[in-house]
């Protein structure tokens, strides 16, 4: 099986086929292991899969025993799919590769390599690892920093100082920008490109159209169309820049075609494009819930029942959650209007209301309220 780590650029995955190719050197002393990064000069003649091809069969050609291929940023080799078909047949290999392009991986993979890979996602840092990186305990303080500077592993290496994380955060979208979506997809107008991007940032948690976006961008004189805007949204789902969460009427069990939410995939990105601003708390929970229910492997939609509106549905296996994100709710009217669309659900599923109010009573008529920062460190069912 090819082993396929994916994820938006600089969230990890280098790192961590780094870290495996030492393990498989420990473990297996005689492994031939051909490491080939796209992103360092040395590997720049292997553009096409014929090239990859030839230097993984030159490598194995006289070894002994195991062998082993590990290819970063794979899809910036052209026809990579066939040369990986071909060394899986011709050799017994052990096959690594990472990439940052959903798309490309998902069709591809599917047409030459389906029932012979394994994706394994890599995501940004949770809560409970940024702790770690950090080397921080759990507090007020720390989750707010959580928060304004989001999970890419980088920004460990830096400081904890906002200004040169979100420095460093701005070098990164620029780069993920750039490499995939600007150059991949051969973007002429890099100014609206710009524009879709920070209205969709901005209007985060809102359900939003393609049309209401090209409606708002006209009314700020950039000519473009509905269908223009839903390419360059695709582009930035595609490059884990953005997450696409549809809504599903949990009533009727379908999937609705129309107004889906959207949420950066990490919030650190999001304060360094837009900045941070205090009054986008909110948005910032409901981005590190939405993030984190992903890199638990949920399934995750906005809930619809009648006429309400359910921030999550999480699924994976046979659980399913449903979740409400709120800020504070000090007020009795505040949090009943948190709870109405919880209340009105009619199945038997556990449902949950995160906040960051510190006292509460923890039930209320079938609805568990939480403490957002406990959620993040516990175990979804716990």
């Amino acid at each position: 099986m090819i082993k396929v780590l994916s994820g938006m650029r600089r969230v990890g995955k280098s790192t961590l086929l780094k870290l495996h190719a030492a393990t498989l050197r420990e473990r297996f002393p005689d492994i031939t292991l051909l490491e080939i990064d796209k992103e360092s000069m040395d590997w720049g003649h292997i553009r096409t899969g014929a090239e990859l091809h030839a230097a993984a069969k030159e490598a194995f050609l006289d070894a002994p025993g195991r062998c082993a291929l590990m290819v970063d940023e794979v899809q910036d080799i052209s026809d990579w799919e066939r040369a990986l078909a071909s060394i899986l047949k011709s050799r017994s290999a052990d096959i690594y590769v990472t990439g940052s392009n959903a798309r490309v991986f998902s069709s591809e993979l599917s047409d030459r390599l389906s029932g012979r890979h394994m994706e394994i996602p890599v995501h940004p840092l949770t809560y409970a690892e940024f702790l770690v990186f950090a080397d921080a305990k759990d507090s007020g303080e720390v989750f707010s920093r959580f928060l304004r500077q989001g999970g890419m592993p980088g920004i460990h290496s830096i400081s904890a100082a906002d200004a040169p994380v979100f420095e460093y955060l701005r070098a990164v979208a620029d780069t993920v920008v750039l490499k995939d979506v600007v150059s991949r997809h051969q973007i002429r107008n890099v100014r609206l490109l710009d524009a879709v991007l920070r209205f969709i940032l901005g209007t985060s948690g809102s359900p939003v159209s393609a049309k209401r976006i090209a409606d708002y961008l006209r009314s700020q004189n950039i000519r473009t169309s509905v269908d223009t805007v839903l390419e360059y949204l695709g582009y930035f789902v595609d490059a884990r820049v953005l997450q696409r969460v549809p809504r599903h009427d949990i009533r009727g069990r379908k999937i609705l075609e129309f107004n889906d939410k959207y949420y950066a995939g990490d919030g650190g990105l999001r304060s360094a494009i837009l900045g941070h601003r205090a009054q986008d708390i909110g948005i910032q929970l409901e981005t590190v819930v939405c993030n984190h229910l992903l890199a638990e492997g949920f399934r995750v939609e906005v809930g619809k029942w009648n006429d309400y509106e359910v921030d999550f549905v999480a699924t994976k296996d046979s659980l399913r959650t449903y979740i409400q994100v709120a800020y504070l709710l000090p007020e009795p009217g505040t949090l009943e209007r948190e709870l109405r669309p919880l209340r009105a659900i009619g199945d038997q599923y556990p449902r949950l209301l995160l906040s960051t109010d510190p006292h509460f009573r923890q039930d209320h008529e079938g609805v568990r309220w939480m403490n957002i920062r406990n959620f993040l460190l516990s175990r979804i069912g716990d």
